[in-house]
């Protein structure tokens, strides 16, 4: 039986991370700063108040900083969003010990459960990637997706397989007796790695947008690996700071040097704090993936 304490945190973590799924999906990717810092204040005085001892409050705060650190190296070269970093260390200090899974008899072994969290959205952000972005390559004009499948492609998601089909023969090898729900979360892993694979150039098409520096947007990340070498070269070389991650200074730059090119800009990515939320909403249901899976 959980006590109020725990209940709070638990139902503080779910209505957080809806929250940022809501704002998310329904908002254009925008979640509001001063929702996203007000929320990451709520998180650290919740930690203050309510862990009980000061070695688990110095660890709580400590992993919620560790997150922002690691995850602002992460934005700064263009891999995250701010609000998926605030995200995370919010769901971590305000609830820091993985609580006993409600639908699975598992032992967690007082892991973190940021770690949990970590990896369900991981899965679930795998499993989520052709099927959001498939729908949109096809539509989009011109795609031609199975002209893109060369022997070469095919060559890479078959080794892709293969990897999969060792790891798991493995795995079982070693744990003999692990849960059969382990088996089923990496064949359907394997499955959507194969056709991401396979599909790669269609899916990364359909997240970008071709536009000019007008329309840029502080926050916005360039598919610089749509750019040639020296789409890239000359870029640079009219603007020093040219880099994936386009700030408010970056952007002005460019306007003051009256650059008119256009650029593929990550404008229909799938919104990361979907994932998050099913990850944590299965963290609290079934516990780590890795322990269940054992």
């Amino acid at each position: 039986m959980l006590d109020i304490v725990s209940t709070i945190r638990i139902a503080a973590v779910v209505v957080v991370s809806l929250v940022y799924m809501i704002f998310d999906v329904f908002n254009n990717r925008n979640v509001p700063n001063v929702l996203a810092y007000g929320i990451l204040a709520f998180s650290f005085i919740m930690t203050f108040l309510y862990y009980p001892t000061p070695t688990t409050l110095i660890e709580s705060a400590a992993a919620g900083a560790l997150i922002l650190a690691a995850g602002y190296v992460l934005y700064r070269i263009g891999h995250v969003g701010a609000a998926d970093i605030t995200e995370m260390a919010s769901i971590s200090m305000l609830l820091f010990i993985q609580p006993a899974p409600y639908f699975a008899n598992v032992v967690q072994y007082n892991l973190p459960f940021i770690v949990s969290v970590f990896i369900a959205t991981g899965v679930f952000a795998l499993l989520m990637i052709p099927l959001y972005y498939l729908p949109r390559a096809i539509m989009k004009p011109g795609s031609k997706l199975m002209q893109q499948i060369t022997r070469g492609v095919m060559l890479k998601g078959a080794l892709t397989l293969v990897a999969y089909a060792l790891f798991i023969i493995f795995f079982y090898s070693v744990f003999p007796t692990a849960n059969i729900i382990g088996i089923l979360i990496l064949v359907f892993v394997a499955l959507s790695s194969f056709i991401t694979i396979l599909f790669e150039k269609g899916i990364t098409g359909s997240m970008v947008k071709y536009i000019g520096v007008n329309s840029f947007e502080e926050g916005d990340i360039v598919a610089t690996n749509l750019m040639s070498d020296e789409q890239i070269r000359i870029a640079k070389s009219r603007v020093h700071s040219f880099d994936r991650l386009l700030t408010k200074q970056l952007i002005n730059e460019m306007k003051k040097n009256n650059i008119s090119d256009t650029f593929p800009v990550y404008r229909n990515a799938m919104p990361l704090a979907l994932p998050i939320f099913l990850g944590t909403v299965a963290s609290l249901l079934i516990g780590n993936f890795i322990l269940l899976i054992i």
